[in-house]
């Protein structure tokens, strides 16, 4: 079997477990008695989202994806590490500057209904950190930057591949944020491209969650 087939194998399952996760997180708490409150409603997201994680990870290794751009991360581990971090940064600096452009200019609500449930969801949970700060982000990664720009690439180029990527991210948070969203998933899917390895914007991504729950919860 070739690698375009093992990579269109591995994007396709990698994407359908990232959906059955979703649909699995919305569905199983309805079914939980409500006696079990709010932990029994949100432990569902964070087991089914560990092992989405978990999963994804093991597709990509039974699979051997790899795209052509791409450079094994034993060869670059301080770039991977360094950019990661460095990534925070610059994917603040691109939200920022998008949150400028859609309050000021489109209206858009200055405060994401997203982040401050979580926000809250932690303040009371904290345990639901690893969901916010570890597993959904490497989900997302390998979605939306291995998956879906390593498949786009070579069909649409970096920028088109980057874009549409984003686009879909900011799309499936469901919060009305449309730039700030795609501005940070232009930048991990440029983190990505760069340093040619997706542990890169995993790293960045992460980081920049747990950072950005615990400056709400204990500096805003």
């Amino acid at each position: 079997m070739d690698q375009i087939t093992l990579n269109k194998k591995a994007a396709t399952r990698i994407i359908i477990l990232f959906l059955l996760v979703q649909v699995l997180a919305g569905v199983i708490p309805v079914f939980l008695p409500e006696s079990l409150g709010t932990i029994g409603f949100l432990t569902p997201s964070l087991v089914l989202f560990t092992l989405g994680a978990v999963g994804m990870i093991a597709i990509e290794k039974r699979f051997h994806m790899h795209f052509p751009f791409e450079k094994p991360l034993n060869k670059q581990k301080k770039d991977v590490l360094l950019w990661g971090i460095a990534g925070i940064f610059i994917a603040l600096f691109a939200q920022n500057l998008a949150s400028i452009v859609e309050v000021q200019l489109l209206g858009s609500p200055m405060e994401s209904q997203n982040t401050q449930m979580l926000v809250e969801v932690v303040r009371n949970y904290p345990v639901f950190i690893l969901l916010i700060g570890v597993a959904g982000p490497v989900m997302e990664e390998f979605v939306f930057r291995k998956a879906i720009f390593g498949m786009l690439i070579e069909k649409t180029g970096g920028i088109g591949a980057a874009v549409i990527s984003s686009l879909l991210f900011a799309f499936v948070h469901f919060d009305g944020l449309l730039l700030v969203y795609s501005s940070m998933g232009f930048v991990f899917s440029w983190l990505y491209f760069k340093t040619k390895n997706i542990w890169t914007p995993i790293i960045a991504h992460c980081l920049m969650n747990t950072l950005a729950v615990i400056a709400n919860l204990y500096f805003l």
